[in-house]
Parts: structure tokens; sequence; C-alpha cells
């Protein structure tokens, strides 16, 4: 444990580890569950589909919501692995690890995974409208990719997360040259 930090800062870092691990645990909870439960109901399918993608024709035989299935669990498995690589950062918190070189792997990780969301994101809801109309007669076939600022943002954020860990990985390795000397 650093000498550079109070306990009362490492009573407060400990606490924030657990809220945010309970927080991972539920977002992969849901993010994980949900897709299943959306592609089960192809009245719920419609709905989105049409309103959200403006899809008026679709196929929503048990074929095509496999399809969307498949497409929405690429960004589903982006999202619970960088949900992993956090509850893993926010335990080494928890343990009073903080400069060192395990949480700089795990905010290393946690930001590919960030930068791999921001691309599954729009792959995903491509595939999965391609799944809604593929069974549709030759010509009323669609295929749409959109990119937003909110995938912008994520790979922005996953790329700071990259360089941070790279600074927590060199401070992690002075402080272990450091500890040698003495």
């Amino acid at each position: 444990m650093p000498d550079s930090f109070s306990a009362e800062g490492l009573r407060r870092i400990r606490r924030l580890a657990w809220v945010v691990r309970l927080l991972c645990l539920f977002g992969v909870v849901v993010i994980g569950a949900l897709p299943f439960i959306f592609w089960a109901d192809p009245m719920w399918v419609a709905e989105v589909a049409a309103r959200t993608w403006n899809l008026d024709r679709m196929q929503l035989d048990i074929g095509a919501r496999l399809g969307g299935l498949a497409a929405s669990l690429l960004p589903t498995s982006a999202s619970v692995f960088a949900l992993w690589q956090m509850w893993s950062l926010f335990g080494c918190f928890a343990h009073g690890e903080l400069l060192a070189r395990r949480p700089a792997l795990h905010l290393r990780r946690l930001g590919v995974g960030l930068c791999a969301l921001a691309a599954a994101q729009p792959l995903g809801h491509t595939f999965a409208i391609l799944a809604l109309t593929l069974g549709n007669p030759h010509g009323e076939r669609r295929i749409a990719f959109s990119l937003s600022s909110d995938h912008y943002l994520v790979l922005l954020f996953g790329l700071l997360l990259l360089a941070l860990a790279q600074v927590l990985h060199e401070a992690a390795r002075v402080a272990d040259e450091n500890a040698e000397f003495v």
C-alpha cells in the first residue's frame, strides 16, 4: 500500500470500487440477457424495427430472429468484455492495488474493449437489419450502415483509457524500480 494514500482515501477508493463492481455485475446481467429476451419476442422486434430502423417489410421467423440475435451478440460481447475488465480493475482497487501493473493491464483491456464496442455497435446494427430483410423478395432487402457521435465518443474514451493505461504502466514500473533501491 503506497504511503502517499491516506487511510481515509483508501477507504473511499474501496467503497467506490464495491459500488462500481455491483454496477458492473448488474450491467452484465442486463446487457447479457436483453438480446435473448428482445429477439425471442417477434412483436417487440417488429415494433423496434419499424420505429427505429424504418423497416416496413421484414421477416420475423425464427431464422431471421436468430440472425438478428447473432448480430446483437457482437456489441453484447464487447460490452460484457469491457464490464469484466472494469470489474477486474476495480477489484484491484478494492484490494489496495493502485499503482501496479495488474490494474494497468485491466485498464488497457478496458480501452481495447471500448474501441471494439465502437466498431461492434454499427456492425451489429447493420447485420441485424440484414437478418430481418434477407428473406424479403429481391429488391426489398435492406442494408444500412450508420455511425453516430455515440460511436465516436466510445472510441475516443477507449483511446483515452489506452493512453492512461500506458501512463499507469510506466508509473508502476518506476514505483517497482524505486522499491528495489530501498
